[in-house]
C-alpha cells in the first residue's frame, strides 16, 4: 500500500544516512556536504534529519561547522529536531571523555548560539552518562539517543 512504501522509503533513506558514518571520518567534507541539506530541509521525515546531524556530528566537525548547526536551531521549526540537535550539544559540551575534548570545546561554544529546547520526554531527545577515573585513565560513556513523534509519548527509535 502507499502508506506501507513512504515508511519503507523513509527506513531506507535513513539507513542510507547511517551507512555513511563508515566514511564520515575518511571523507567528512563530502558527508557533510551531502547531509547538511538534509538536515535543514523541514520537507524530511525528523528521523532522516536527526540522522543526518547525528552523522555529522560523528565527522569530526570543526568548531565552524557545529557553531553553524546550533544557529541553525533558531529558525528551526521542528521542536524534536531542535529539542534533538540542543540535548546532544548540551551533552557533549559537558563530556569529560578524553575522546570528546575537541568536540566538548566545540559544543561550549556553538551551545551560546544555540536555542534552548528543554521540552521533556516527549520530545527527541540525547543524553550521555559517564564515568571517569581520572588517576587510572579509566572511563565508560553510555549514549541514550531518542527520536520521538508527535503523535505518542513513546519513542520511535533509540539506541544507547
Amino acid at each position: 500500500s502507499g502508506k506501507d512504501s513512504a515508511t519503507t522509503s523513509t527506513e531506507i533513506r535513513i539507513q542510507a544516512i547511517y551507512a555513511l558514518r563508515r566514511v564520515a571520518i575518511k571523507l567528512p567534507h563530502k558527508v557533510r556536504n551531502c547531509l547538511y541539506p538534509v538536515f535543514k530541509n523541514p520537507e524530511r521525515s525528523v528521523e532522516e534529519r536527526i540522522a543526518a546531524f547525528i552523522v555529522m556530528m560523528e565527522s569530526e566537525p570543526q568548531a565552524s561547522f557545529v557553531e553553524l548547526l546550533a544557529q541553525s536551531t533558531q529558525r528551526e521549526t521542528s521542536n524534536q529536531v531542535g529539542g534533538f540537535v540542543y540535548t546532544h550539544m548540551k551533552s557533549l559540551a559537558e563530556s569529560k571523555m578524553p575522546r570528546d575534548r575537541e568536540i566538548s570545546k566545540a559544543c561550549q561554544k556553538a551551545l551560546r548560539l544555540c536555542k534552548p529546547f528543554d521540552l521533556g520526554i516527549q520530545y527527541s531527545h540525547s543524553s550521555k552518562w559517564q564515568a571517569m577515573d581520572d588517576s587510572l585513565e579509566v572511563g565508560a560513556s553510555v549514549d541514550l539517543q531518542t527520536v520521538s513523534d508527535k503523535r505518542s509519548v513513546l519513542p520511535r527509535a533509540a539506541t544507547a
